[in-house]
């Protein structure tokens, strides 16, 4: 048998969000898929249906396939949503599968996209890798708390989904320590996520403002934090030098209208514009017109957010978790707190606020450190395990 490299491999990847739907992890297959069909591979990707977008097409040189799902909300999956996916999927990809006959699959989220992975490899002997992203590894502190008896009936299919693959990948090392937890004995690789360094592209900046722009971007649920800003802005106010400023938040979901009453109840609406969902083509305008990215999230994989406004120069101020504390460095990059902490949140923005000249800096260093994280060079470490993965497979 031929133990080399494939020339052109045919990559299957399931992943229940994809773009319009979801969040970085959609965007994560959207990249890699497209980086795998420029470089000459065939790939198809199993994703969820959503209203309107079409059941089959081609996208950045990459086969797309919608398959039934009971979603409704564009934004946020519900379990009983992710599931009638895993179904969906699975018995897709069997019959796919036959006339594809791929070398390898991917998948994006061991829950809910594994299972249609784990068939084919009990039924068809073909190799797959996973993902991990952040909420498909259990945690101690989950948000939605019920996650947690969620969690306990998991475990025992994600320690069979993940002892099953012939790869497991986190995007973070913060993430794989916490998938240990769950699986102290499975090999897993980090990999992280990455970013289109010919999109997101530094800017030139003032370093004194008429108004400091603070930017973020996510999800309006509650494990992205927003509503630590939004109790921390009173503090902000009281302290910043500068009493012109304004935090966009950019994204919808289902936590806004809690968002917007306690921006009222405390009396800081005027300090915030909630700007709704942008399309994807003109996030990087938003980053070029911001002073200052935060993300408070009380848990992350690795942000594509984060590293987008790394790529445009922006200083970060962060919660303290995983995937974010191995991008921003205090006091080079950025400014970190515990997740939560709403006094240390006010601290580190105030902090960065005030900077001036120190913002600057900052942003120049988030330019330098994003630098390793293009796109292309994340497909090729993953077109790298694949080929250790397929010569192992030929061996046998």
């Amino acid at each position: 048998m031929n133990t080399g490299k494939i020339k052109k491999k045919r990559i299957l990847m399931f992943n229940h969000e994809f773009p319009p739907i979801g969040g970085g992890g959609g965007w994560v297959s959207y990249f890699l898929g497209k980086h795998f069909a420029a470089a000459g591979h065939e790939v198809h990707l199993i994703t969820s249906q959503f209203r309107e977008c079409p059941i089959d097409e081609k996208v950045e040189g990459f086969h797309v396939h919608r398959v039934r799902a009971l979603r409704k909300n564009r934004d946020v999956c519900a379990v009983h949503e992710m599931l009638t996916y895993a179904v969906s999927s699975s018995l897709y990809g069997l019959r796919f599968a036959k006339q594809f006959q791929p070398d390898i699959v991917q998948v994006f989220f061991g829950i809910p996209a594994g299972g249609g992975a784990y068939l084919l490899q009990k039924r068809r002997g073909v190799p797959y890798v996973v993902f991990l992203g952040g909420r498909d590894v259990p945690s101690r502190n989950p948000d939605p708390p019920y996650y947690r008896w969620l969690y306990l009936l998991l475990k025992p299919i994600l320690r069979a989904i993940w002892g099953n693959a012939s790869a497991v990948v986190a995007c973070s090392e913060g993430l794989r320590e916490l998938a240990r937890e769950t699986d102290a004995d499975v090999k897993i690789d980090v990999i992280p996520d990455g970013l289109d360094l010919g999109r997101f592209e530094p800017v030139q900046r003032d370093a004194c403002p008429e108004k400091v722009r603070v930017l973020t971007i996510g999800r309006l649920i509650p494990r992205k934090g927003f509503q630590f800003l939004i109790r921390a802005l009173p503090q902000i106010i009281e302290n910043a030098e500068t009493h012109d400023f304004e935090i966009e938040i950019v994204g919808d979901g289902p936590y806004q209208g809690e968002l917007l009453k306690l921006s009222a109840d405390l009396g800081v609406a005027s300090h915030i514009r909630f700007a709704g969902s942008v399309p994807y083509s003109e996030l990087p305008q938003k980053y070029r017109d911001a002073d200052v990215f935060i993300l408070p999230s009380l848990a992350e994989g690795m942000p594509l957010v984060v590293l987008e406004a790394m790529g445009t120069g922006l200083p970060i101020v962060a919660s303290r978790v995983q995937g974010i504390d191995e991008l921003v460095v205090e006091d080079i990059n950025g400014a970190l707190f515990d997740a939560g902490d709403v006094d240390g949140l006010a601290h580190a923005l105030v902090k960065l606020i005030n900077a001036g000249e120190g913002r600057l800096e900052m942003g120049k260093a988030s330019v330098e450190r994003v630098k390793p994280y293009d796109w292309k060079h994340i497909a090729d470490a993953y077109l790298a395990l694949y080929d250790d993965i397929y010569a192992r497979y030929n061996e046998k």
